[in-house]
């Protein structure tokens, strides 16, 4: 076999390539039809992949992310694990599944006052001083908050989360040791956060104080501050390993538990990457899309073959003119490319036109929506995408068919053409009925969960919510104070027919 240069290989691809755009010019109307169908699968799968990238196919943003976990009770009161502190203080001092345990107010973030030159209200969580350590994570700039300064009246410091270093303080490096007013206490800043640092809840945080426990306050049994906890396994220990160690400091605490609740309290250890319980609701949507992408092809390839039933007389001429059956099927697979990669980057301007549609519209509580976005990995997947869908409708009518019988045009290629067409409409309708079926039974969950009657009258019924810094309200008189003065003068308002304070909105609490 004689040994072509790298050059004229080239040089034949791109003779294919200009033979391929001039055909898809003649025909239009086929050229455009493709396009959309393309477009429309790979700009949902696109679409979707940017959305559950992070929550199944990323690492956790911490080193050794797999062996973190978190630790507690589940109860009927509660839906997230948690501990007392009493407990806390005994199991991290007797446990032996974990490297480190650490915890954080249960109340999560709370709202604290920047009182500067120019105030906000800010975001704010009390954690332990090994909290950043169990997590492996380190301050881009300053240090860690010290034991020291964990103990009950300890210094007052803090951590600023990178957005507010570069928001309020410009960015500027000099900012660790300064003094800010945080609810009108003097505070030390003594490290900013690195920019990809994340909370395990998501919760947004602008700040990190010392939780400064006492523990003094936490031993006597079934008392104590309600804490989350969260640990580093030990490495070759598993979740499951660790709750079995657990088991006899969960037995003993269990006895402080009043006799009628205890079966309901259960102990959980389980990997940080659960706590966002969406994996197979993604799992899910991916399937659904990558259904509605394979539908896609299916219906390319069919206009394939019908177009290749067409240009049978075409190929019959090349063949007698000395083309070999490989090089047809390179000529097809050339063709389907060029579709693919316009169908492909059609998908992607389609996808980020759905993205912003579908972070407008969608609820709470789907983790790291906001970081979704066209990024490298989003594209690299949108290319794999379009050059597999290509291949697949490429290669069916590429295959289809024998040079011989092309040359001379006998049934036989028709019959298999036509039983290639038949297949792929079947498994198009058989597709398309689950599809459509699982579509129809969600929108009716959907409008079955709307139709609930909640009790009482939502119509025309506004809300909202606020707090009061501690600083500027101490005393539960001055609290009251405020909002009785804010009920007299809503309920003054024109246009307001009724007017309540809770510590609740219905139907929540």
């Amino acid at each position: 076999m004689p040994n072509i240069p790298f050059s004229r290989h080239i040089e034949t691809i791109l003779a294919d390539a200009r033979y391929g755009i001039r055909g898809l010019l003649r025909e239009p109307g086929f050229a455009l039809t493709a396009l959309l169908a393309l477009a429309l699968g790979v700009g949902s799968a696109v679409a979707v992949f940017s959305v559950v990238d992070r929550a199944l196919f990323r690492s956790l943003p911490y080193p050794e992310g797999e062996r973190l976990v978190t630790v507690g009770y589940l109860a009927p009161i509660e839906q997230r694990e948690f501990l007392l502190g009493s407990d806390y203080v005994v199991w991290r001092d007797q446990q032996s599944p974990f490297a480190s345990m650490t915890s954080f107010s249960a109340t999560g973030v709370t709202d604290c006052d920047l009182t500067t030159e120019k105030p906000a209200r800010l975001g704010c969580m009390y954690v332990e001083s090994n909290f950043l350590t169990t997590f492996g994570v380190q301050p881009l700039l300053g240090r860690n908050i010290s034991r020291e300064e964990d103990q009950p009246n300890g210094p007052e410091v803090a951590l600023i989360s990178y957005g507010l270093w570069k928001s309020k303080f410009g960015g500027d490096p000099s900012v660790v040791g300064r003094t800010i007013s945080l609810d009108k206490q003097p505070t030390t800043i003594v490290g900013v956060l690195r920019p990809d640092f994340e909370l395990p809840t998501l919760a947004p945080v602008d700040v990190l104080l010392p939780q400064q426990l006492n523990l003094a306050a936490q031993h006597r049994p079934n008392t104590g501050a309600v804490l989350r906890v969260y640990a580093r396994l030990k490495p070759g220990v598993s979740a499951a390993q660790a709750a079995a160690a657990l088991e006899p400091l969960f037995e003993d605490s269990l006895q402080f538990v009043p006799p009628q609740f205890r079966n309901d309290v259960k102990l959980s250890v389980r990997s940080v990457r659960e706590l966002h319980d969406v994996r197979l609701a993604f799992w899910i949507l991916l399937g659904a899309v990558g259904a509605l992408l394979m539908l896609a092809s299916a219906n390319v390839a069919n206009l394939l073959l019908a177009r290749a039933a067409v240009r049978r007389r075409e190929f019959a001429i090349r063949a007698a003119l000395g083309a070999s059956r490989g090089r047809l099927v390179r000529q097809t697979l050339t063709e389907s490319l060029l579709l693919g990669l316009a169908g492909g980057t059609s998908g992607v301007v389609l996808a980020a036109w759905l993205l912003r549609i579908f972070i407008a519209i969608a609820p709470e509580g789907i983790p790291r929506l906001s970081e979704t976005g066209l990024n490298l990995r989003v594209l690299v997947f949108a290319l794999g995408a379009s050059v597999i869908s290509a291949l697949f409708f490429g290669l069916v009518p590429a295959l289809g068919s024998r040079s011989g019988e092309t040359l001379t045009g006998g049934r036989s290629v028709d019959a298999r053409s036509g039983l290639l067409r038949q297949s792929l409409a079947a498994a198009q309708i058989a597709v398309s009925l689950v599809l459509l079926t699982a579509a129809s039974l969600l929108l009716q969950s959907f409008r079955n969960v709307e139709a609930v009657p909640l009790g009482m009258q939502s119509e025309h019924v506004l809300t909202a919510s606020m707090s009061l810094g501690e600083a500027s309200y101490p005393q539960p008189e001055q609290r009251q104070a405020f909002f009785e003065q804010l009920e007299t003068r809503l309920s003054s308002m024109p246009g307001a027919d009724a007017f309540a304070l809770s510590d609740e909105i219905p139907p929540s609490g």
